[in-house]
C-alpha cells in the first residue's frame, strides 16, 4: 500500500513540474501584454502600443524600458495600421510571437481617437478574444502611447502601479472604474451617456514622473465632448453610491473647517411621477469619522456637536453632489447617472412615452438631492489642542 502512494505522489510531481515548465514555454512563446493603448494620428492611421511582460526578467536587445542593471521587467511596442481591427495583427507580426491580451491590466484611448468616434474601433478591436471584458479603460488628454511608455522612478512594472491607483481613486470616488464591457453596453444603449476614467502623466515639483488618474470622459454617443474634474467626478459618484473611502471637508461657523473621514456610503435613486410631472430623488446615506477640526467644539460636553458634525458633512456631500449635476445637465447634457434607466424600471409606460425626447428633458429635470450623514467617532482627541 505504502509503495503504491509513493509510486502516486512521484507522478503527481512529475506531473505538476511538467505542466509548470510547458506552462514556462507558452509564456515565452507569447507576448503577454500588461496594458495597451490606442491612438489615432493625424493622417487617420490606427497606432497600437503594448507594454509586453520580458518572462525572464530585466530586458531585452529590443526593450525600450531595460537598462543597464536590467531592473526592467517589460518591453513596450509600437504597430501601426490603416484599420483598427489591423492593429493587433500588424503588433504580432513586428513583435515576431503571438499577442495574448488576456492579463492586460487597462486600456487607454488618446483623445483624438475618443474625439473622433470610437465605435468602429470598440466594434473591431474589442472582439480580439482574449481580451477580458471586465478590462478597465481610460481617456487620457495626450496619446495613449505616452501613458504606455512612461518610466517611472522605483517601478519595475509601471502597469502595477495604474492597478493600483485605478483601485485606490475609485474607492475614493475620484475615478469612474468603466469597463470594457459596461462602456460597450453604454454604447450601444444609446440612453445613459458613457463615460471613462482619466489618466494622465504628471511631473510634480520638476521630479520623476507619475500618474493622475482623477476625473471622468464624457462621451456623446460615441465620441468625448468633454471632461469632468475631480471634485465633480466625486459628486457623480456620491450619487451613483460608489464612494467607499478618502476624505471631504465641511465648513463651520466662523471660517473653521472639519475633515472627515469616508468609511462607506451608499445611495438611492428614486424617480417619482405626480400629476404627469416628473422628478428625480436622490438619497445618499453616509458614515464617517472626524480626522481634523479647527473649531472649539467637544461633543463629550455637548452631545449636539456630533449631530451640528454630521449635518456640515451632509453638507459637504450634497454640494459635491449637486456641482456634479450642474455639470452634467448644464454644461454636457449628458445622463451620466443612470437616470433614464431608474425612470424605465419604474414607469416603464411612461418612459416610452418620452425617452425621444430624454435628451431636453434631463436638461431641465428636476432633482432632489437628500443626504444622511452620520459622523461615528469625533476622533482619537475630542477638542482641538490650543
Amino acid at each position: 500500500m505504502k509503495k503504491n502512494i509513493s509510486i502516486f505522489m512521484i507522478i503527481v510531481f512529475m506531473t505538476a513540474f511538467t505542466g509548470c515548465k510547458e506552462s514556462k514555454q507558452e509564456i515565452n512563446q507569447m507576448g503577454t501584454v500588461l496594458a495597451t493603448g490606442f491612438d489615432l494620428t493625424e493622417d487617420g492611421k490606427y497606432i497600437i502600443t503594448v507594454q509586453i511582460l520580458n518572462p525572464q526578467g530585466g530586458g531585452s536587445d529590443t526593450s525600450k524600458k531595460s537598462d543597464t542593471e536590467g531592473k526592467s521587467d517589460v518591453t513596450v511596442f509600437s504597430s501601426e495600421s490603416d484599420t483598427p481591427s489591423s492593429a493587433p495583427a500588424n503588433l504580432a507580426e513586428s513583435y515576431g510571437k503571438p499577442i495574448f491580451f488576456g492579463h492586460s491590466k487597462y486600456v487607454v484611448l488618446g483623445e483624438r481617437l475618443a474625439k473622433t468616434g470610437v465605435t468602429k474601433f470598440m466594434d473591431s478591436v474589442f472582439r480580439i478574444r482574449t481580451t477580458r471584458p471586465d478590462v478597465a479603460v481610460f481617456v487620457t488628454k495626450g496619446n495613449a502611447s505616452d501613458i504606455i511608455k512612461a518610466d517611472l522612478p522605483d517601478e519595475k512594472i509601471s502597469a502595477d502601479k495604474v492597478e493600483n491607483l485605478i483601485k485606490f481613486q475609485g474607492e475614493k470616488g475620484y475615478s469612474p472604474m468603466t469597463s470594457r464591457l459596461r462602456f460597450a453596453n453604454a454604447l450601444m444603449d444609446k440612453i445613459r451617456a458613457p463615460i471613462l476614467g482619466v489618466i494622465n502623466i504628471k511631473n510634480e515639483f520638476n521630479s520623476d514622473n507619475t500618474f493622475d488618474v482623477s476625473g471622468t470622459a464624457v462621451f456623446k454617443e460615441d465620441k468625448l465632448i468633454g471632461y469632468m474634474d475631480m471634485n465633480e467626478t466625486r459628486g457623480m459618484q456620491w450619487i451613483n453610491g460608489k464612494v467607499q473611502s478618502g476624505s471631504i471637508v465641511g465648513h463651520l461657523p466662523n471660517n473653521k473647517v472639519a475633515n472627515f473621514y469616508i468609511l462607506k456610503s451608499r445611495s438611492k435613486i428614486k424617480p417619482v411621477l405626480k400629476n404627469g410631472s416628473l422628478r428625480v430623488e436622490v438619497n445618499i446615506f453616509e458614515e464617517g469619522n472626524v480626522i481634523e477640526m479647527s473649531a472649539p467644539l467637544n461633543p463629550m460636553e455637548n452631545y449636539k456637536v456630533m449631530d451640528k458634525l454630521s449635518e456640515v458633512q451632509s453638507n459637504a456631500i450634497k454640494g459635491e453632489a449637486l456641482l456634479a449635476l450642474n455639470t452634467a445637465q448644464k454644461k454636457y447634457d449628458a445622463d451620466v447617472f443612470g437616470f433614464a434607466n431608474a425612470i424605465n424600471e419604474t414607469y416603464p409606460d411612461f418612459w416610452n412615452k418620452i425617452k425621444s425626447n430624454w435628451p431636453s428633458i434631463f436638461q431641465k429635470l428636476k432633482v432632489d438631492v437628500n443626504v444622511t450623514s452620520s459622523v461615528k467617532r469625533p476622533g482619537i482627541i475630542s477638542k482641538p489642542i490650543g
